[in-house]
């Protein structure tokens, strides 16, 4: 259509996909793109695997728990160089939020170091099984279970399930959901606000009207 820009990201999909399928990380990822040309910034670049991971259900691997000589003095890790194994805190986050593997010396110094994780994962875990299974019975539990927990953020959380129980009630029990009208005003406002004093009323009702199909190979 023709006034319709495009990403300068669209002509390097089917690489992302195949780095994506191969088990790269973002970081590789990038470098692979820019070797092929692309010209853009890293933090489009990054916010576009982002858009991938969540068209594809699939995620990234993360970075290596390794970090330079440098790094290593400012965070006093006692590391001699690049050779020294660290975990970084977005590992962290995604061994608990995504599900990530992570070694046995790296979980064992993690729950040695601040038990609290430990409690932490298992209530994310829980929680998720909760609308898995939606089984209403384990909500009550785990809104029991975990409002006696000993982390306050824990405890309030709780607590605000309990203080809506009736709205979590019907989410884990159906499963009708607003997300995909949610998700097209976030798309709708996004584009809204990267058109601003760029284009006129015709040109953004194109924007907003126009949806990309998923590419396929020829």
């Amino acid at each position: 259509m023709y006034g319709i820009r495009q990403s300068k990201l669209d002509p390097f999909y089917d690489l992302i996909i195949q780095c994506l399928n191969s088990g790269w990380s973002k970081s590789r990822t990038v470098k692979a793109i820019y070797e092929k040309g692309y010209s853009g910034s890293k933090s489009n670049a990054f916010e576009h695997l982002c858009m991938i991971e969540q068209k594809e259900e699939k995620c990234f691997e993360p970075q290596p728990y390794v970090r330079t000589m440098t790094e290593s003095l400012k965070y006093k890790t006692g590391s001699t160089g690049k050779e020294a194994d660290h975990i970084t805190r977005e590992g962290v986050f995604r061994h608990m939020w995504m599900g990530t593997e992570l070694t046995d010396d790296h979980k064992g110094y993690i729950y040695e170091k601040y038990p609290n994780i430990r409690e932490l994962h298992c209530c994310i875990k829980e929680f998720r099984n909760i609308f898995r299974k939606r089984n209403v019975p384990l909500l009550y539990l785990f809104v029991e279970k975990y409002s006696k927990s000993k982390l306050r953020p824990l405890r309030s959380f709780a607590d605000g399930l309990r203080r809506d129980i009736d709205a979590i009630e019907n989410a884990v029990a159906y499963k009708y959901s607003n997300g995909f009208v949610e998700g097209t005003n976030s798309r709708l406002k996004m584009i809204k606000r990267t058109m601003y004093g760029r284009c006129g009323r015709r040109l953004l009702e194109a924007k907003l009207r126009y949806i990309r199909n998923k590419k396929t190979d020829n």
